[in-house]
This record gives structure tokens, sequence and C-alpha cells, in this order.
């Protein structure tokens, strides 16, 4: 009779709500940069006659760097411009050849017209007139040829200026006075520092703009498609601020490193008391859920066994049934769960093994 009863009586069973998961502190080195950064390369071939700059210096945007000698091309455009001048001068004889020969074409024409020359000599001249006009357009085919080839040695002589791309910081200088310089091509100037990890110099100088900073760091996998152009950062520079710099995410790749399985995602961080530096190690803090997670729950509400992963949920009529769902990350306490819940059920916080599928329940709010 005892037994009976006990097994009529409606168990009393804590239940709680599935909580929404929390956000993650996902911290990950990364490396400053200017947000304009660039190297400037010569564009012609020649010896280094003056510097105006020097590491260090601010600069505006086309302002005078340095200026570069080139004998070779200034012998070039003279020469270029003779040939222009030369052709330009038999553009105006075979010019002069076309109206004596479209001249006599007509004198020919109209003796022919009264019978006064042979036939012979009208078509001579008219075969001479179209020789003029083909040697007219050959003519001016080489003009433009030839003014052409000054506009280019002129572009080149004007390479000779080395200026400022943009309103920035010198970082680097690789080149002195007297260097000589290839177009295009690395420099080799051993008396400054070099400009890259290598040893090796590179360009003849490297311009920043570092009122602004940009960030790239390599975001994982599992947090990857949760990061979205504007979601907030935390930059930290150990050991020099007690406060964290906040910027924001600008940018990502938007398809992952196949080596890495990462997202290249760039963060643009404010820096107008420049007390950052381009090239500085630095911690980026994102505050963010791993791809798929939704819901967090007690570990005890968890259930493993041969029936799958699951938790015991009550209805509406208070009687017991088995969700089967997807874990996510393992805290210790709780478990986050990616897929089976939508937020609204009545989760047992700690089923038992008594406990069977439509069984009646008696649901308490779990106070804890």
């Amino acid at each position: 009779m005892t037994a009976q009863k006990a097994q009529n009586t409606v168990p009393d069973i804590y239940v709680i709500r599935p909580a929404p998961a929390p956000e993650a502190e996902l911290t990950l080195a990364a490396t400053t940069q200017g947000i304009q950064d660039t190297i400037i390369y010569a564009r012609t071939n020649g010896y280094l006659t003056k510097r105006y700059v020097d590491m260090g210096d601010n600069v505006k945007a086309g302002q005078l760097l340095a200026e570069i000698t080139s004998p070779e091309v200034d012998q070039q455009l003279r020469q270029a411009q003779a040939d222009l001048r030369q052709s330009e001068k038999n553009l105006e004889l075979q010019r002069a050849n076309l109206d004596l020969a479209r001249v006599t074409m007509a004198r020919y024409e109209a003796a022919d017209a009264e019978g006064a020359v042979a036939k012979q000599a009208v078509d001579q001249s008219v075969s001479t007139h179209r020789t003029a006009q083909a040697a007219v357009a050959a003519a001016e085919a080489t003009v433009d040829a030839s003014r052409a080839n000054v506009r280019k040695f002129q572009d080149m002589t004007s390479f000779q200026r080395v200026v400022a791309p943009f309103e920035g910081t010198i970082i680097q200088r690789n080149v002195d006075v007297g260097a000589l310089i290839t177009a295009g091509s690395p420099t080799d100037n051993t008396a400054v520092a070099p400009t890259t990890v290598t040893g090796g110099a590179n360009g003849l100088f490297r311009v920043g703009q570092i009122d602004a900073l940009r960030v790239f760091v390599s975001v994982p996998q599992v947090y990857a498609p949760n990061v979205k152009v504007g979601l907030p950062v935390e930059v930290v520079v150990r050991g020099q601020f007690t406060q964290p710099i906040t910027g924001k995410v600008t940018r990502t790749a938007s398809a992952l490193d196949p080596g890495t399985r990462t997202l290249l995602t760039q963060v643009d961080i404010p820096n107008k008391l420049q007390r950052l530096f381009s090239g500085m190690f630095v911690y980026v803090k994102f505050k963010i859920v791993p791809a798929g997670t939704r819901w967090q729950v007690p570990a005890t509400a968890v259930v493993f066994d041969a029936q799958g992963t699951r938790v015991a949920i009550v209805g509406p009529d208070n009687k017991l049934r088995y969700q089967e769902v997807t874990v996510g990350r393992d805290f210790g306490a709780t478990i986050d769960i990616q897929a089976g819940l939508d937020g609204n059920e009545t989760i047992v916080k700690q089923p038992t093994v008594s406990l069977q599928e439509r069984q009646l329940v008696r649901p308490i709010e779990s106070k804890n």
C-alpha cells in the first residue's frame, strides 16, 4: 500500500530557464600599423644630390623629400626634343610638297580638258599628289610619336623630385646624399638603420600616418562568423597604459586563411596624441561568443547516456519529455547549448534516473 502510494505521488523537481550565453572575452596578439603606411621608391636612375627630410620629420602631402640628378635622362630629353623639332620641319617640307603637287595636278587637269597635254603626264601628276598626301600623313605620325617621346622623358625628369604621397611622418630613411639610385629597386645604404627585420634596406623613405592606427588580427574559425564590422574592441599595451584603448572592427577578409583557419580582421584605433607607435605589440580584446552558441544551462541539467545528449523539459501540462541538444563549451558549472533550445523551455535542473518520459511532475522554480 505504501509502495503504491509512493508510486502515484507526483514528484517535486527544481526547474530553471535557459540563460542567454554571455559574451566571452577573446584576447589575441597583434601588431599596430599606421592607418596609411607606404615605402617610397625611386622612379628614375641617378645620384641623390639633395635630401630635405630625415627620420622622425613630419611632412605634408606633396612636400619635396629629395632630389635626384639623372644626366642620362636629361640627355635623352634633349635628344627627344631635337627629334621632335626635326620631325616638325620634315612635316612642313612634306606639306609644301603636297601644295606643289596639288597645284601641278590642277594645271595638268585644266590642260587635259583642252587636249593640250598628254594623258600620261596627267596620270603622273595625280600619282605625285597622292604620294605627297601619304608623305604628309607619315610625317604627322612621326611628329605625334616624337611628342609622346618628349612627354615620356619630361615625366621621367619630374621623377627626379621625390615628394611625399600624403601627410605623415618619415618612419625610415635609407639614403644619403651621393647614393646611387636605381629606379624601382631597393637601396643598400649600410650607414643607416635597415628598414626590415632581415637587415636589408628597402626603398628611399618610408612614410606613415600615425594619428590613427590599424591593427590586423587573425580571429579563430569558431569566432569568425560573429565578427562584424563595427564590433567594439579594446586594445591593450601591457605595462604602458592603465586604461585600454577603444577601437572597432572596420573590415574583415570575408574568407578564412586555409593554412591557419583564421579570419583576417582589421581594427582601427585613434591615436591623436600619438601615444602609440607603429609596430607595437598589443593585445586585442573582443567580447564575443563562439559561433552557434546561444544558451547556457547548469551542467547538472544535461544528461549524457546511451540515448544521446539531452535535457529534461517540463511541458505546459507538467509532463516530462527529453530533448536532444548540441553542447558547446563546458565551463564546469555551466555548459553552452548550441542547438536544440529556443530559450522558452522549462528545464529540470538536476534530472534523476527515476524520471521517465511523459511522467507527471510538479515544477518548482529554483531560486539559485
